[in-house]
């Protein structure tokens, strides 16, 4: 296996370390904050986290040395973890911190390795298909495992003198408990220590032996040095192991989570996984006994990434934003069936549709059934029809369309409306009934491309046609008309778009270029759709004329430079804007594509899109003012707002190179360079506490962190060539 190269810059950023499904991160990496075990939040756990060595015997009056994890010493104080303030007088440190100039990191898909000189401490969260429900019951408990893998390493092969190893957390809540396990368990030399019921690790030493022991007091120096190192009122439990000069030992951790019962509202549902695990020592005896195959695949993993041709800087985000995504996943039962739900980062929105068209890409790679999971769930419990404004002020017809989420922080909300929307609004929480009709429709596009499951299509015939009644009601008069009308549910307000913060560049839904082109490609995958399940070929006549008649209209909207305006109102403050994110619903048919299916079904005038929108882009990028960038070179996605996306940015630059082979002009191929550094710098420094960010400010992630739709970035990995269709004659970048 390739060894993981060591990270350059700054190593001092939270990194979510998370199972399959299990809603649950353990969380490090950022130095004096802590981390530990999170369950069902959207944030770094608050725990302090000790992983280090104490040089001598277990007794020894020695500080323990450690990860710059921790955050403070219950036992001695918050003193005892500053070494220079009490190396000036004040009581000798129980606790010290490694500096940071004797910490390397290496960062894989799966792996997060720590090297110290004197341990190494590695995380290992494999990833892989969840299998469908019809699969057997070991499948299941293999796939569904609520655990990660931990390995704290101490080569004392040139010392001197015995040296004692420690993994522990301190809890900042009663509950803490040791393991007793039974018999077995005991004598297989496997410890542990939990919090109540929920969440906990038990290890044991790799090489075998009865060496290892479990303490409980209200810090690490007491539980390692005290007569008493078990004390039940104590807040912080650990793993604790002594490494003899001249041998090596490793303390293999099993860290999981367990929750019992109904965990939602409205729609009630438990863990998909209670079916297969009784408990929280099953789930970790049974992490540990699968630790070497666990890790095997961790390795394997990270080999395909560093194999994958990419820069160090694009391997990093993609791993990142693997992390993130799998940090918010969350398969449930519901009523005897499985339910998927993603929960949006930081604001643990439940399935948040504006996302769910985004992971889509990924989910369809490892696991298409939950794209289904999710399209189903949303016409039964979160579609509605809504009425559209008329400019007289009347509400006309409309059509159907999906809410935004399906709940928050485990409520789900009541049918048919989400817990984000609200009326009488035109920024932050008003409708996106445009885009989330538009999302669905590209959310079944891609699952009937991927997975030819033409029996799903048939069956939901009328739900794509109520979709094509919908989008063609919210446009303007004559066929080919963007977005027009706002959904009557808005009362006094206006539509936004998932850019919800933005400036009215990609906030405003009507008029919006970017909301026309994902109309588009909406219309695209009804066409599709049709042809692909032999529908009758009512919804391809109907889309096809609207795919036909929009190139030519929106052509008519470019300026001198080959730039659109953001909004095709020339009083609004977005007619001036420029946004980069006018292409990025190309990236749909583009999917599509890879699996035969012809989204244009011989409508000719994609390439003249394509054309348009590559000219768009080449006059954003050619810009002397550098209005599409940052300071620092990252990528803004409209030029008049400091607010951008990392995972719509990375949409956009597999656009940019996989579909305008930009990468081909040498200005944009270095442009695009120095954004990934930039990009990174986003993550490690200006978000470096919150794991990974989506939503970045001038370089800092100000918002939707702990998050998702990163994963985004995993479709640099897909080299795949330009579909004919959508290959215009002026295949190359006009960059000069």
């Amino acid at each position: 296996m390739p060894e993981i190269p060591s990270l350059k810059g700054q190593i001092s950023f939270n990194a979510q370390h998370s199972p399959m499904g299990a809603f649950m991160s353990f969380t490090c990496g950022h130095f004096g904050s802590g981390g530990g075990i999170g369950v069902e939040v959207g944030r770094p756990a608050k725990q302090n986290l000790i992983v280090g060595v104490k040089r001598g015997e277990r007794r020894a009056k020695a500080p323990v040395r450690c990860l710059p994890f921790s955050t403070g010493d219950a036992g001695g104080g918050a003193a005892n973890y500053d070494a220079e303030r009490a190396a000036a007088g004040g009581t000798a440190p129980t606790i010290v911190h490694y500096p940071a100039d004797q910490i390397t990191r290496q960062y894989g898909w799966a792996t997060d390795t720590w090297n110290t000189p004197e341990f190494t401490f590695s995380l290992y969260t494999p990833f892989g298909s969840l299998p469908s429900p019809a699969a057997d019951r070991e499948a299941f408990r293999s796939a569904l495992l609520p655990a990660v893998i931990a390995t704290l390493r101490i080569d004392n092969r040139e010392g001197t003198m015995t040296r004692t190893g420690v993994f522990a957390l301190d809890f900042p809540d009663p509950g803490t408990r040791l393991l007793e396990g039974d018999g077995e368990t005991q004598s297989a030399g496997r410890r542990g220590f939990a919090w109540r019921r929920q969440m906990g690790a038990l290890g044991m030493l790799e090489e075998g032996g009865e060496g290892l022991w479990a303490f409980q007091r209200w810090s690490v120096p007491d539980g390692l040095a005290d007569v008493n190192p078990i004390h039940a009122l104590g807040s912080c439990g650990g793993l604790a192991f002594e490494v003899p000069a001249g041998q090596v030992r490793t303390l293999v951790i099993a860290i999981g989570v367990y929750l019992d019962g109904i965990v939602t509202t409205g729609l009630e549902g438990k863990y998909y996984y209670t079916r297969f695990y009784s408990g929280l020592e099953d789930v970790l005896g049974a992490a540990l006994d699968r630790s070497r195959e666990l890790r095997t695949k961790a390795s394997e993993i990270d080999a395909k990434l560093l194999d994958s041709g990419l820069s160090a800087d694009q391997q990093f985000l993609i791993a990142h934003g693997t992390r993130s995504y799998y940090g918010s996943t969350q398969l449930l039962d519901v009523g005897g069936e499985p339910f998927w739900v993603v929960n949006e980062g930081e604001y643990c929105m439940m399935n948040t549709l504006d996302l769910s068209v985004d992971h889509a890409f990924w989910e369809l790679e490892h696991n298409p059934w939950v794209v289904k999971n999710l399209l189903d769930n949303f016409v039964r419990h979160y579609s509605y029809t809504d009425g559209i404004k008329r400019p007289d002020g009347t509400i006309g017809i409309g059509g159907i369309s999906f809410c935004h989420d399906m709940g928050a922080n485990n409520n789900f909300s009541a049918r048919s409306h989400s817990s984000y929307e609200l009326p009488n609004l035109t920024g932050c929480f008003s409708y996106m009934t445009q885009e989330q009709l538009c999302n669905w429709v590209l959310l079944a596009g891609c699952y009937v491309a991927k997975t030819n499951d033409v029996r799903w299509a048939k069956d939901n015939e009328h739900v794509l046609r109520a979709c094509l009644e919908s989008l063609n009601a919210r446009r303007g008069p004559e066929a080919g008309d963007w977005m027009r009308y706002d959904a009557a549910r808005c009362g006094s307000g206006s539509e936004i778009t998932t850019y919800d913060s933005l400036d009215e560049s990609l906030g405003q839904a009507r008029n919006n270029l970017y909301i026309a082109v994902k109309r588009w490609a909406s219309y695209a995958a009804l066409r599709m759709m049709d042809m692909a399940a032999g529908l009758g070929g009512f919804i391809a006549h109907q889309a096809g004329a609207e795919m036909e008649a929009f190139p030519a209209k929106l052509a008519k909207m470019a300026q001198r430079d080959g730039m659109m305006p953001a909004v095709f109102e020339p009083g609004n403050p977005g007619y001036r804007s420029r946004i980069l994110a006018a292409c990025e619903a190309l990236v749909y048919p583009w999917y599509w594509s890879m699996f035969g299916k012809a989204f244009d079904g011989g409508v000719g005038q994609t390439k003249l899109l394509v054309d348009v929108l590559r000219k768009h882009t080449t006059a954003l990028l050619d810009d002397e003012e550098r209005r599409n960038l940052f300071a620092d070179g990252g990528l803004k996605l409209s030029s008049t707002s400091n607010n951008s996306w990392m995972s719509k940015i990375a949409i956009f630059q597999h656009v940019c190179r996989g579909i305008f082979g930009m990468v081909e002009d040498a200005k944009v191929r270095q442009m695009f360079e120095e954004a990934d550094k930039s990009h990174v710098k986003w993550q490690t420094e200006g978000s470096s506490y919150w794991a990974c960010c989506d939503q970045i400010i001038n370089g800092e992630g100000k918002a939707s962190r702990y998050y998702p739709r990163i994963i985004t970035t995993a479709l640099w990995m897909d080299r795949r060539g330009v579909p004919a269709q959508m290959n215009a004659a002026n295949a190359k970048s006009a960059i000069r």
